[in-house]
């Protein structure tokens, strides 16, 4: 698709062309206790039509700011495509959000209007929020009562609502809060040329197969599933499957047989896991099997992936396809195909963008993907956008093969008493590549040397005192076990062998939990919150330090 071409097409115009190519061939698939159900290319059309219309009939007009709060469904994606089709601007709240943390971000968007899965949600959200703001359940919207449901100079069927959306490329389409890793969330502005531009373009690098499935489990409210599944489908007029829920995504697999798998490094360190600590040695054929069968690609992003857990895939012949992005960059900014495939890197930029490193190695975007701005907040928007080039906050270098490889945070970089910089996520990437080690938080900040809070992998844990027989009388003492934190010792070593000495991890402790998102500790793409966690394990770091105060 040419350059000219984009700059005049909004997602309902892609939708629009997608209906009218694909019609009554399968389009998106919905998951409901066990049974998988499709639905058509026109069927989805006429119910994102109907959509569009019980909007208008309460009152939504262009311009206004729509929030909804909703774990992944069928109706969130109808939602997404009305609001949209309508002109207004779509403001997705992660499901995990505290009430008070999103009527914080309903508020600063100014929304007229609440979507939400359920009654108990809106109930929950009712005594936070402030204002005259209406609330109302996909139900409410998608089924009103017959009193409400003509349409006022509205839109009746799926092709009249294709051309008669009010939406331009310029037209503000979502504003998306941040997950605050480094600071308070801030409200991202795409508009439809961001998104356009972003999906069109990562779909074209990567070369999207024709006979494409996806199953969609990531969070929809973050702008990675949004854009790389939701809609490169509806750009390519393929096949896309909801899972029904986290805790079902194997069971999924088998039902829907994706050829396409877009993940976070926590799902693909979770499969090796669990293939590693079987009886029998997991080849090619029981990793595929693990997606379906049918998988032919697997795609990784939000974070960097441990190498352990990387080079278990490519052994096997399914190497993951890691790329990067930011929810600035609407995100993708680059991605990884089987002719560039190298590990440890993600990637190369999307032709249709410009990628740059300034002198202190921080990667600087520019292109038709870079947000309008920060929501309200010129100022972050000034810092952020200077002379039309991105500053992402992200240290990157180039690879000898021409691929980028993100080094670290310039926020997070760890400066040790020693003068020494170190990124904590590379020697996080490290660690989280042992079966032992689940989750961990390396800190060390003007200390002579690094730390790491370390939450264990539980049942390799559990079996491992089995098989030894140690006398453990509680979970405390199964983390403070001298053999156990023996074992520990060495794993750390092994897995930070070749890192320099200034990356090694002196002092460490087992936690008996994992960091959450609902602690805080996490946010909902699974990023680290540094801050959170150092307030919240301030005692046991102070504690490996053996009280020492910085250097």
């Amino acid at each position: 698709m040419s350059p000219a071409e984009l700059e005049s097409l909004t997602i309902p115009a892609l939708l629009a062309t997608t209906v009218a190519r694909q019609g009554d061939r399968p389009a998106l698939g919905v998951i409901t206790q066990g049974t998988l159900v499709w639905r058509s290319w026109n069927e989805l059309g006429g119910q994102v039509a109907k959509a569009a219309e019980a909007l208008i009939a309460r009152g939504v007009k262009p311009g206004d700011r729509v929030a909804q709060l909703s774990p992944n469904c069928e109706d969130w994606i109808i939602a997404d495509l009305a609001i949209q089709q309508i002109g207004a601007v779509h403001v997705p709240l992660h499901a995990a959000l505290a009430p008070k943390q999103a009527a914080e971000q309903i508020g600063h968007a100014g929304a007229r209007l609440l979507l939400v899965d359920c009654e108990e949600t809106a109930t929950r959200l009712r005594e936070s929020v402030t204002g005259e703001l209406e609330i109302a359940t996909h139900t409410d919207l998608f089924n009103p009562p017959p009193s409400q449901g003509g349409a006022r100079g509205g839109i009746p069927d799926a092709s009249s609502a294709a051309n008669a959306s009010p939406s331009t490329p310029n037209t503000l389409a979502t504003i998306l809060y941040t997950s605050g890793t480094t600071g308070a969330p801030r409200g991202v502005m795409l508009t439809q040329r961001n998104l356009v531009a972003n999906a069109v373009g990562v779909t074209d690098a990567v070369a999207a197969i024709a006979d494409e499935i996806r199953l969609c489990f990531l969070p929809l409210s973050h702008i990675y599933a949004r854009t790389c599944g939701l809609y490169s489908w509806i750009y390519r007029g393929t096949q896309l499957v909801l899972a029904e829920s986290r805790d079902t995504i194997l069971r999924d697999c088998q039902l829907a047989q994706p050829t396409v798998i877009n993940a976070v490094p926590y799902f693909y360190q979770k499969i090796a896991d669990s293939l590693r600590n079987r009886d029998q040695p997991a080849d090619a054929a029981t990793l595929r099997q693990a997606f379906g069968g049918a998988v032919k690609r697997c795609y990784c992003g939000g974070a960097g992936i441990a190498p352990e857990v990387e080079q278990f895939f490519a052994e096997r012949d399914l190497p993951i396809l890691c790329g990067y992005g930011l929810t600035e960059a609407a995100p993708v900014v680059t991605a990884s195909t089987f002719e560039n495939y190298a590990a440890g890197t993600v990637g190369r930029p999307l032709p249709n963008l410009e990628v740059q490193l300034a002198a202190d190695g921080e990667l600087l975007v520019r292109g038709p993907n870079v947000m309008q701005g920060y929501w309200h907040d010129n100022a972050a928007t000034a810092a952020a956008i200077q002379a039309g080039w991105l500053h992402t906050g992200d240290l990157a270098a180039w690879s000898d093969g021409g691929n980028l490889r993100i080094v670290g945070r310039k926020k997070e970089m760890i400066v040790l008493a020693t003068g020494n910089k170190v990124a904590p996520t590379q020697v996080e990437q490290l660690l989280t590549g042992s079966p032992w080690i689940e989750q961990c938080c390396v800190v060390g900040d003007g200390r002579n040397c690094l730390a790491a809070l370390i939450v264990p992998n539980p049942d390799l844990l559990r079996q491992e005192i089995r098989r030894r027989r140690l006398l453990v009388w509680s979970r405390r003492r199964a983390l403070t076990h001298p053999k156990i934190i023996a074992l520990y010792r060495q794993e750390i070593d092994r897995c930070l062998a070749a890192a320099a000495s200034f990356e090694q991890v002196g002092p460490f402790v087992l936690l008996g939990r994992g960091f959450s998102v609902e602690a805080g500790e996490m946010t909902p793409k699974l990023s680290l919150c540094r801050r959170m966690i150092e307030g919240i394990f301030s005692g046991e770091i102070e504690r490996m330090y053996g009280g020492v105060p910085r250097g």
